[in-house]
């Protein structure tokens, strides 16, 4: 039995990095530290930032949302095989049981890969995590993590789809025939399909396996290359455990024209839209013309942490959730 103390969760998700890092230092991959203010940022559909002035120079920082306009930046000059646990801001997102204002995320690129490679890679690092923990706990180790009642088995290959065979299934709605007939500039369109995706697809997804969606709509996807023979959609996956979106990957786009038509699509829906924005990574695009042929991936190390401490709402594996400062 675990014993748990005053600050159970917070321990282990201590313990959830310890291991991350293990696991990628015995690869002999780069641990970079990524700064946290940006004078820009990549432009991603449903992803908004926290903006802060800078007045001596007058001029606006944005925190920022992931480690990977910073990491592209250094494969883009030949660092190879890399990754960073870093602080993430996200604006337009209230707290909430999976949800902190600023919260950890795990980020790693590996060179001449794609994102069926790097999917092997997440499946055996899931499973490193949860036996390390039951190690450090001095429980026997097994491939079943028991979660909020849920006994669900890590071993791989894990079970997937693609989103298309989801929608097909679960919404009747053929997706690869409703991107061809909606315009990418219909505002309609990205709030039907979260509202989808969060009521009738990600329910359905098994609660005793870890699972992985493939392929998803380009128009969403803008920095992930596009499937080379289905039009419309992406080399992008997420994946989900006890119903939980824990990470999202890509093969990488490396073609610099096409991710800056993307941002400035995003750039111009925004404006028609009355959302907020912010200034495009010029810097990213540029590096994008020598960027090599790979594969990334980022984690939320506090959802993790949240399933190895067996605990439902994510302000128990911080010390100062956003919560706590608010009051």
């Amino acid at each position: 039995m675990v014993s748990r103390s005053k600050f159970h969760g917070q321990f282990v998700k201590e313990q959830v990095v310890q291991i991350i890092r293990q696991f990628f230092l015995a690869k002999n991959f780069h641990e970079i530290d990524t700064p946290t203010l940006l004078p820009s940022l990549p432009l991603e559909p449903g992803l908004y930032s926290l903006s802060t002035p800078w007045r001596h120079r007058q001029k606006n920082f944005y925190l920022a949302t992931s480690p990977e306009s910073s990491l592209k930046k250094l494969i883009s000059q030949g660092i190879g095989n890399c990754f960073a646990i870093s602080h993430a801001f996200r604006d337009l997102e209230d707290i909430g049981p999976t949800h902190n204002l600023e919260f950890s995320m795990l980020e790693w690129y590996e060179m001449a890969k794609n994102y069926q490679d790097i999917a092997q890679t997440t499946q055996n690092l899931i499973l490193k995590i949860h036996q390390g923990i039951q190690q450090k706990h001095g429980l026997k180790t097994t491939n079943i993590l028991k979660y909020q009642n849920k006994n669900i088995n890590l071993s791989p290959p894990w079970p997937s789809a693609t989103l298309q065979q989801l929608f097909l299934k679960y919404a009747n709605t053929d997706l690869a025939k409703n991107l061809k007939n909606t315009s990418n500039h219909d505002p309609n369109w990205e709030p039907w399909f979260a509202k989808t995706m969060i009521d009738q697809i990600e329910p359905n997804l098994p609660q005793n396996r870890p699972f992985i969606v493939y392929n998803y709509p380009t128009r969403l996807s803008p920095l992930a290359r596009p499937c080379p023979a289905t039009t419309g959609f992406s080399e992008r996956f997420e994946f989900f455990i006890a119903g939980m979106e824990i990470g999202n990957a890509y093969t990488e786009l490396t073609n610099a024209s096409v991710m800056q038509k993307n941002f400035q699509k995003e750039k111009l829906y925004r404006q028609k839209q009355g959302l907020p924005s912010h200034p495009y990574d010029k810097n990213l695009i540029q590096a994008t013309k020598k960027f090599p042929p790979c594969t990334g991936i980022a984690v939320g190390v506090d959802r993790l942490a949240m399933l190895f401490a067996n605990v439902a709402d994510i302000s128990q594996v911080l010390y100062f959730p956003t919560a706590k400062l608010l009051k």
